[in-house]
């Protein structure tokens, strides 16, 4: 597992070229003074290529073509139906009018437009360009002015002359659409440039946007001159094996200080490695020009996954040493750290309280709250405008947090992991597997729900898994069922063994367990729960059953018809649930109720349960097992507190 990780990491590791400066605009430049090695033009910024584009598009003169047979036509037209007398006013006006041209309709709002005219194109004023109505408007003005007193007004109505002005230039907008298209892509990618030996920043001096600019394109030119180092470089390999193992060592520390257990089960661990590893991957998937799209890789996935199968106090270390990488591959490390280390924090404190349904959307919101604020603040200290693309990224990010939650049940079902979701509805006593056992045995039933209380009463103390011990609480007892009337929690209890030997009494109660797991491998019930099913009596006699045959002669040696043959408890909830199971049945056998016996009760228990060797195996300190007792004890005494007695009632009341 270690070898595969390592080398997964190794072939992701980011090739990076030899440009190892880190800047960033309204911050100092913390290195020596840079001076060029080589001549490089300024390449312009998006903003700035965005900026000229636009006022190209703007500037571009809409195109025209001129048609000089048009004029003929309309004179012709014009001619026929005018008196001898003006023809020859009307013959020179409407040259004028048509030298000038005539449109149907005008499409540039400019001042110039573009006319193609005698093979040649040139540009013209748009305000001298007529439109029909305004070409009749000028003929008539033209004729009256040499006429006065002839009826014109009448003539151009009679011979409908306006109806004859046809246009002379027509609007081409596919050349104009061509013409626009290279003025817009005809933009000079540079605004200058550095000569070798020219210093670029000085030590100490502040980054501004021009110095910035410059160091953009350095590096750019740089990259694609020099390249990055060489894959086949043995030092470059070498720094890169030490860089992969100090990482996965940091990791791996910090899994053996929050929980060294979890290294005992291959499951976890290989489930924490997948994780790491995807971390890993979102940190160099993207180049080191796609910074921006960083801002969608929903890294807190890793604080939510972790919460499902582990507790708090093993995630939030985990998380924050996983995110490690971001320091080292990304040019804005420092801020997508602190960004996505803040989400998970806020992820930490909130998915506790909104982890189901509808409310997931709430952990979305905060998460893109937290998000956002870390990014805006970053934008202030920078003095650099605040991108609504980058707003959008993070937007996405965080509703990345919702979808990728059913992902939680395929990696229960690849790791064989229970997950908290599956715990909780596993713990709804609605549950049919439940539901039957109340029918059926219902003071099995109760028992259980007792056995629960105590159970995750004690693993608060102790900072175990509390819904996992409960669940297994509640289903520790299902065999029962199977036979209800063979104990005594039960109706008819007694009744039930008067007719049994001892040997065929605890034969059917130690039956339970094996009737049990049978019941959990049919309803598919998490492995974690199944072991408890098989550990909560351990390897332990009945007890009763056990003195009975001896009192009656039996061979003291022949236990084995008495003996449960479950396993060892190894985990600290297995080790509750066992002793919380005995602790819970033993005292419905007190005469009575005080600190002193339930004190002594609980004590005897656990001791013997030491004696017999059934927690040799378990993770379990003895410190742990004393706040384990004294949370047993202080739960019966308020289980079983004495009731004052009410006084009786006064006749005259």
């Amino acid at each position: 597992m270690i070898c595969l990780v390592l080398a997964v990491m190794m072939l992701l590791y980011p090739r990076r070229s030899g440009f190892h400066y880190r800047y960033q605009t309204g911050r100092v430049w913390n290195y020596e003074a840079l001076t060029a090695d080589f001549d490089f033009p300024i390449l312009k910024t998006e903003e700035q290529l965005r900026a000229e584009r636009e006022q190209k598009s703007s500037g571009v003169l809409d195109y025209y073509r001129y048609d000089p047979a048009v004029l003929e036509q309309v004179q012709r037209s014009v001619a026929a139906v005018v008196p001898d007398t003006v023809k020859y006013v009307a013959d020179r006006s409407l040259r004028t009018i048509y030298s000038k041209g005539v449109v149907s309709y005008l499409n540039s709002k400019g001042d110039q437009i573009l006319v193609k005219r005698d093979k040649r194109v040139g540009r013209y004023p748009s305000g001298e360009v007529f439109m029909p109505s305004d070409a009749a408007e000028r003929l008539q003005e033209d004729i009256s002015e040499r006429y006065p007193d002839y009826n014109i007004d009448s003539l151009f109505k009679a011979a409908r002359i306006a109806s004859m002005l046809l246009p002379n230039m027509t609007y081409d907008p596919e050349t104009t659409a061509t013409i626009a298209r290279e003025a817009y892509n005809y933009i000079s990618p540079t605004s200058g440039m550095v000569y070798a030996g020219q210093q670029i920043v000085d030590e100490g001096e502040l980054v501004t946007a021009e110095i910035a600019q410059m160091l953009d394109s350095y590096r750019s030119e740089y990259i694609s001159t020099y390249g990055g180092q060489s894959a086949a470089d043995p030092k470059s390999i070498a720094s890169h094996a030490v860089l992969v193992i100090l990482l996965f060592l940091l990791f791996t520390f910090s899994i053996y200080k929050a929980d060294r257990a979890i290294f005992q089960d291959f499951r976890k661990y290989s489930f924490l490695m997948m994780l790491y590893l995807l971390v890993y991957l979102g940190v160099v998937v993207f180049s080191p020009d796609s910074e921006r799209l960083m801002y969608l890789i929903p890294f807190s996935l890793f604080m939510l996954y972790s919460m499902e199968f582990f507790k708090d106090e093993v995630c939030w270390p985990l998380y924050l040493t996983a995110l490690l990488p971001l320091l080292l591959f990304r040019d804005s490390g420092v801020e997508l750290y602190l960004m996505n280390a803040v989400a998970g924090g806020v992820l930490l404190l909130t998915y506790k309280h909104f982890n189901r349904g509808w409310a997931q959307f709430l952990n979305s919101f905060f998460i893109f709250v937290a998000l956002a604020l870390v990014y805006v603040t970053f934008r202030f200290l920078g003095g650099t405008p605040i991108s609504h693309r980058a707003l959008v990224f993070l937007l996405l990010n965080s509703l990345l947090a919702v979808i990728g939650y059913p992902f939680i049940y395929l990696f229960e079902r690849i790791f064989m992991l229970v997950s908290q979701v599956r715990l909780w509805e596993l713990s709804d006593t609605n549950n049919p597997l439940l539901l039957e056992l109340s029918r059926k045995a219902p003071g099995s039933f109760q028992h259980s729900l007792q056995v629960a209380n105590l159970a995750e009463s004690a693993c608060r103390a102790l900072k175990c898994n509390t819904r996992l011990v409960r669940v297994g609480a509640l289903y520790h007892d299902i065999g029962k069922m199977q036979n209800p009337m063979c104990f005594t929690e039960n109706q008819g209890g007694e009744g039930y063994h008067s007719q049994l030997t001892p040997e065929q009494s605890a034969g059917d109660v130690i039956r339970h367990v094996e009737d049990g797991l049978k019941l959990a491998a049919g309803h598919h019930l998490p492995e974690q729960v199944t072991n408890m099913i098989s550990s909560h009596h351990g390897t332990t006699r009945t007890a009763y059953f056990y003195a009975q045959y001896c009192n009656a002669g039996g061979d003291a040696a022949n236990v084995a018809p008495f003996t449960y043959q479950g396993r060892l408890p190894v985990s600290k909830e297995e080790v509750v649930l066992m002793f919380a199971d005995s602790v819970e049945a033993a005292s419905r056998s007190l005469s009575e109720y005080t600190p002193e016996s339930i004190s002594a009760l609980v004590d005897g228990i656990v001791a013997g349960k030491m004696a017999e060797g059934q927690i040799e195996k378990a993770d379990v300190t003895l410190g742990e097992i004393d706040r384990m007792k004294e949370s047993f004890k202080e739960n019966l005494k308020q289980m079983y507190h004495t009731r004052i007695a009410y006084p009786p009632q006064n006749g005259n009341a």
